[in-house]
């Protein structure tokens, strides 16, 4: 089928709640695709952070052919050796205690926050409530969306769940506002991705550990978008140095294929009973020997090394980027192959216009366009990437001109 035809199926069959782009991605190769005519796309989303090794990645491709012809589901009635392997994995290059294993980021932050209530409940009798932070996104289930500080989302869907508060991001005085003897958890993103990539200040973190030191709370980093050596370390809280007590992960950790995890320490593991939390298809054998993969390989000194120095490369293109063109970048923000261009109103448009010149960007809302490359991406890729932005954005600059004379 070629392209029209698919979008029109899709038009008939799908039900519209995506405002697409209008291409088709039919087979790609390592940080290409290409549509179902054969014209080839640099892509700088990377599936929204999860194809961090890129496309048509042999070894990735070779375990979850061998594994499906194995053993493709089986349940969490029974054990399976790569379920067991991927923890120990991720206990290894971690330092957490345990794991659990389900299908996506907003059930890893769904889970999380349970397990914090849980927490609080047990221990405490009266702790249930939860602190998140403007600007945040952690899901689209009840509870996640209602810890999604943004009032976009929450359109039509009131009343939303009880006993979540919303403090400002990176001001410790409006967390100390809203805390109080019936706060179990507090969730961050140590990076907010899709709120428009806000880096969190170093200080910002460590004080909320030792609040949460302080008063036994429990403390959770989404890493879903910002984890799996985005940053240039494997977790986003190496490199903070600040431990949370839980982390959830996601997107990236199947390379492609759907699954979450949360990683908790002892004292979760202390107050965890049979039956707390449970998931048919969570730790599929698929999904979790693909895993292995990825975080086998991401793991590697050499793997984050080239992430750090991809980024710093990409980090110092889009300084020039912002130089030339003061009247449209307000602000670059970003650290290792995660950033956003502060372009107020345009940030849509010139996701638009790079995608006729074959890049595709992405923009966080109108007025952030966020890059979130693969893991493998190099300086020829990011090359061709901010060419095309410098014509983007030199014709919109023209173009504001000229309407600025009439």
């Amino acid at each position: 089928m070629n392209s029209k035809q698919v979008i029109q199926m899709e038009n008939e069959n799908i039900l519209a709640t995506y405002s697409r782009l209008p291409i088709v991605i039919k087979n790609g190769k390592g940080c290409m695709v290409y549509d179902p005519e054969g014209k080839s796309y640099l892509d700088f989303v990377a599936g929204i952070a999860v194809n961090l090794l890129g496309y048509g990645y042999q070894p990735l491709i070779q375990a979850i052919i061998e594994q499906a012809q194995e053993l493709i589901h089986a349940s969490n009635l029974y054990y399976t050796l790569p379920q067991t392997q991927l923890a120990k994995d991720l206990t290894q290059v971690s330092g957490f205690d345990r794991v659990f294993f389900n299908n996506s980021g907003a059930e890893a932050n769904e889970i999380a926050l349970k397990m914090a209530r849980f927490y609080g409940r047990r221990k405490y009798g009266n702790r249930y409530k939860f602190i998140t932070f403007s600007q945040s996104f952690h899901g689209r289930t009840f509870l996640t969306l209602t810890a999604t500080a943004q009032e976009k989302f929450h359109h039509d869907l009131e009343p939303l769940v009880n006993g979540v508060s919303y403090a400002e991001f990176n001001r410790i005085e409006s967390v100390m506002k809203v805390i109080d003897d019936e706060t179990c958890g507090i969730i961050v993103e140590p990076i907010q991705g899709e709120g428009g990539i806000f880096c969190s200040d170093p200080s910002f973190l460590h004080q909320i550990r030792e609040i949460c030191n302080e008063r036994d709370i429990i403390l959770i980093f989404d890493e879903v978008q910002c984890g799996m050596g985005r940053t240039g370390k494997f977790f986003a809280f190496e490199r903070y140095g600040v431990k949370p007590d839980i982390v959830t992960l996601a997107k990236g950790l199947g390379g492609g294929l759907p699954i979450g995890a949360v990683l908790v320490n002892e004292k979760i593991v202390s107050i965890t009973r049979k039956g707390d939390q449970g998931s048919t298809f969570g730790g599929n054998p698929v999904c979790t020997k693909a895993a292995q993969v990825v975080v086998r390989t991401i793991a590697q000194d050499d793997f984050l090394k080239n992430v750090v120095e991809s980024g710093e490369y990409l980090q110092q293109q889009l300084h020039q980027i912002q130089q030339k063109f003061r009247d449209l970048i307000q602000e670059i923000r970003g650290i290792g192959l995660m950033w956003g261009l502060q372009i107020p109103g345009k940030a849509k448009l010139i996701v638009e216009k790079m995608l006729e010149k074959g890049v595709i960007v992405n923009a966080a809302n109108d007025d952030v366009v966020r890059l979130l490359p693969p893991l493998i991406v190099g300086k020829k890729e990011i090359d061709q990437m901010v060419h095309s932005l410098d014509e983007v954005l030199l014709d919109i600059q023209f173009t504001n001109k000229v309407a600025g004379l009439k």
